[in-house]
């Protein structure tokens, strides 16, 4: 009898997101991690508990409306080449939905209506992201909470992986062999934990690994940096475990880009520290690979040269062949919705096919240019160097982030059909456009804390 008492957490969260939707955020996330559990616990699976996050979330954005609606004007005044680039997307996701709309026919409505929602959600939330973020210490906080509550969550790959029998583990609504993964040479059990699938799984053992590095990075003290040095191996084995690959690489692609942004910025203590990391995560893989129940994990870790490339261009040749240049329509390959028909369309699992088949060749353009202008707008914001209210680290960590998003969602879209991860990405974008403001917000704050100065009157 879980569903109850989450149903009351629920309700708390959309109470407490009204009155104050900065804390209602924090139990949004909770939120967001209690409803795959809940929904493995509870009979019949039921998808709606999925999506149990945006409730909540949607009480934030009614509580925030004026901040949010102030965050888009200034948004706007220092990034207008990106809102246009966003409106022009926008425009073509209703063409798409109206597509959708004649593939499936009016009365499946319900499937590009699904993937509509789950595309014009980030929005909010980057703006969102945008009115949260006002110095560091604003946003170190929810970084802590998320990386302490996800490490919690993770307990449950290892509970999985030592053969526990519960409910809240494994794949949701799991068939038999349904989560064996054949490699040449190689049969893997892949891990769910609490989470209703590896792909979750792996994404968030991935963010927290992320997150450690360059946590531990920033501390400038080993006694200060050694907890984030065992998140971030916790967060690996759990990537190791889940069975799928895509989140190692996409852990490679955030070391890479981190580096590569703050390499010049390193001081002794953070070089050391690194330096350790390194060391406890050649550990970590040491120790797996000397097991017999894990070295399999590793050895799955390997890909080759061809199937990245496969990965990476996700379909998008054969995918413009079969459906042409406007595609098929909205929810064409949105996960969950073959739960509103029974008919299938897409097997697109890459990021480019994903948006051929649904967007058309115009959707895949469009993207492309808003990615053009987003990263061209984080390369100048990682460039700067520390100032009032916010580290350059804290920035290259967003951007390194973010990066290594955009590279899991390449190789492999479905994944953020799920509500938190895409939510928490754009969360993260917002947050890190925001950095560009933030000297201008201390001011303002300053100026409006400052007591007033009387004038004497002259004769």
């Amino acid at each position: 009898m879980v569903l109850i008492p989450f149903l009351a957490l629920l309700l708390l969260g959309c109470v407490i997101a009204f009155l104050d939707w900065r804390r209602g955020w924090y139990l949004a996330i909770v939120c967001g991690v209690l409803q795959d559990p809940v929904r493995k616990m509870t009979a019949g699976t039921p998808v709606v508990i999925t999506m149990s996050i945006v409730l909540v979330y949607l009480f934030v954005l009614l509580s925030s409306h004026v901040t949010l609606r102030n965050a888009l004007a200034d948004l706007i005044r220092r990034f207008p080449p990106l809102y246009f680039a966003v409106s022009v997307f926008i425009v073509l996701l209703v063409v798409a939905a109206i597509n959708g709309l004649i593939t499936y026919g009016v009365a499946y409505w319900k499937a590009p209506a699904l993937s509509f929602i789950i595309y014009m959600m980030p929005i909010p939330a980057l703006l969102l992201g945008y009115a949260f973020f006002r110095r560091d210490d604003d946003f170190l906080p929810f970084i802590v909470f998320y990386s302490v509550l996800t490490s919690i969550a993770l307990i449950g790959v290892y509970l999985e992986h030592e053969g526990m029998k519960w409910q809240a583990l494994g794949l949701v609504a799991a068939t038999q062999g349904s989560n064996i993964r054949m490699l040449p040479g190689i049969q893997l059990t892949m891990l769910s934990g609490f989470y209703r699938g590896p792909d979750i799984l792996a994404w968030h053992a991935a963010t927290l690994s992320m997150i450690g590095i360059a946590m531990a990075v920033r501390a400038r003290l080993l006694r200060a940096a050694w907890p984030w040095m065992a998140a971030t191996a916790w967060g690996v084995l759990a990537c190791f475990l889940s069975g799928r690959r895509k989140a190692l690489y996409m852990l490679l692609v955030f070391i890479l880009i981190f580096v590569w942004r703050y390499a010049r910025r390193l001081k002794l203590f953070q070089t050391v520290s690194f330096v350790t990391l390194g060391l406890v995560l050649l550990f970590v893989t040491h120790r797996l690979t000397t097991s017999e129940r894990t070295d399999a994990y590793v050895r799955a870790a390997v890909t080759t040269q061809d199937e990245l490339f496969t990965r990476l261009e996700g379909g998008l040749g054969e995918t413009i062949e079969q459906s042409g240049f406007m595609g098929a329509g909205l929810g064409t390959a949105t996960q969950g919705t073959q739960h509103f028909t029974e008919r299938s369309y897409g097997w697109q699992e890459g990021g480019l096919g994903k948006l051929a088949i649904e967007l058309g060749v115009p959707g895949v353009m469009a993207a492309a240019l808003l990615l053009f202008l987003f990263v061209n707008y984080m390369l100048k914001i990682t460039r700067a160097p520390d100032e009032p209210g916010t580290s350059q680290i804290i920035r290259c960590m967003l951007m390194a982030m973010l990066i290594a998003n955009l590279a899991n969602f390449i190789a492999s879209a479905q994944a953020y059909s799920d509500p938190v991860l895409t939510l928490m990405t754009a969360f993260l974008g917002g947050c890190l456009l925001a950095t560009a403001a933030t000297e201008s917000r201390l001011a303002a704050a300053t100026a409006a804390t400052a007591p007033a100065v009387s004038v004497p009157a002259t004769a």
